[in-house]
């Protein structure tokens, strides 16, 4: 089966130019989910300051509830019942970030104070709890500027700002997160629209939390971050929650993770997953959608955490959990059933609809024909036409998006043996 990836550039008229025409001889379908385990949306708890009633109060409560969270501590105030809490929690679940050494306002005790503030901060946390503290922090007060920012970026992954907001994974500023805040006020039906807002959208919600149960900066009572965190674990099939720097590391890793086949026929696949990043610290596991024959059946992974099976358009496809780092991936089915001869055409991926910037699909075609690709506005106006002779396998086109408006188009794919599909699509 072959892949040809295509890249087109779409503009607001009709004269477009092919970018990219490559070949793939693997005989599989892959797809990396944008959120892991293809969630609806990210959230991410994060606590400012290091205060001992998070570690004596909160850390308890997101451990009963299996919630994961970011701690983002001043490392000044880090003494000896703090680290001996902290040690004793360690785990892939609980982030230690930086909030500098003092929390000093960093535009205002230059850049050479600033720098010291950072260096400092992650080489404290680097030593006392590992390679994988420090990789994310927070500005103190929430103040920064373009010259703190490169600081930042010389030591750190992300940081999260105090600004009101949600983040979006399109248009990520990983150095500028933005954050909705609880204090004294804040109810959890309020925290639980911001999930609720997060999950419509597809966007990732960070929380920022100071003070618990009337100790330190605007505390939130620990009941109302209870139930909270209930309402977070009634919606975990469609929320993944987890640190900011697993968030980061996912996100990086996604976008250069190469999957390749070293043999894939009709009774097993062999593939290696592989990011070409730093594995002591790129060590979060990617959600990976793989189509199989459909007679495969009880099929096995070996190492990795096979999640499930499910069917799209009459297709058949396994989505597991793997870590990217080049091992040998062994996909076979524990039995195999009668084939049944396929023919027509299938859809077998689409991106996110509404979509931003950018549209992929992947298209199915399990005996020759020819196809026909149209995508126009609902006025009938053509932005995009595509014909393939003679075509058979997966045809991946991905589409440049930005040079059109906002609104409703409609996606024809029509192939000469009557086969039709149509899809409604909407550029926000």
């Amino acid at each position: 089966m072959r892949y040809i990836f295509i890249a087109i550039l779409i503009c607001s008229g009709i004269n477009l130019k092919a970018q990219e025409i490559s070949i793939d001889n693997s005989d599989f379908f892959y797809q990396i989910a944008p959120i892991f385990e293809f969630k609806q949306s990210i959230v991410s708890l994060t606590f400012d300051d290091g205060s001992v009633n998070q570690f004596k109060i909160a850390l308890p409560l997101l451990k009963e509830k299996r919630i994961p969270a970011t701690f983002y501590v001043i490392t000044n105030l880090v003494d000896s019942i703090i680290k001996r809490i902290i040690l004793d929690n360690l785990s892939k679940d609980y982030e230690i970030g930086s909030h500098t050494v003092t929390h000093a306002n960093l535009i205002k005790i230059g850049s050479e104070e600033a720098k010291r503030e950072l260096l400092n901060s992650k080489s404290f946390l680097n030593h006392n709890f590992g390679i994988n503290a420090g990789l994310t922090m927070s500005y103190p007060w929430g103040i920064y500027n373009n010259s703190v920012i490169l600081l930042v970026k010389e030591n750190y992954l992300a940081a999260r700002s105090t600004g009101p907001g949600y983040n979006s994974l399109y248009k990520l500023d990983r150095y500028g997160l933005q954050a909705q805040g609880f204090d004294e006020r804040t109810r959890p039906s309020r925290a639980n629209s911001w999930v609720d807002y997060a999950i419509q959208n597809q966007l990732w919600l960070v929380e920022m939390i100071h003070g618990i149960d009337h100790v330190g900066y605007s505390p939130v009572d620990s009941k109302v971050l209870a139930e909270h965190l209930d309402y977070i674990k009634e919606v975990k099939d469609k929320v993944w929650c987890s640190t900011v720097s697993n968030v980061i590391k996912y996100l990086d890793e996604s976008k250069n993770t190469d999957i390749k086949c070293e043999n894939c026929n009709d009774t097993i696949y062999n593939i290696r997953i592989n990011d070409f990043m730093d594995d002591s610290i790129y060590n979060q596991k990617l959600s990976i959608r793989i189509k199989v024959p459909a007679n495969w059946d009880s099929i096995r992974i070996s190492n990795s955490e096979k999640v499930r099976t499910e069917y799209f358009n009459e297709s058949k496809f396994i989505i597991f959990n793997a870590l990217p780092d080049n091992q040998l991936l062994t996909i076979r089915p524990g039995s195999i059933s009668v084939p049944i001869k396929e023919s027509g055409i299938r859809l077998v991926y689409l991106s996110a609809n509404p979509f931003p910037d950018n549209l992929k699909l992947s298209l199915e075609v399990l005996d020759q024909r020819n196809i026909d690709i149209v995508l126009c506005d609902m006025n009938g106006k053509l932005l995009f036409h595509h014909e393939e002779k003679n075509a058979i396998g997966v045809i991946n086109l991905f589409f440049n998006t930005q040079g059109i408006s906002s609104g409703l188009y409609l996606l024809r794919i029509r192939s000469n043996g009557s086969d039709y599909i149509i899809k409604k699509l909407i550029k926000i």
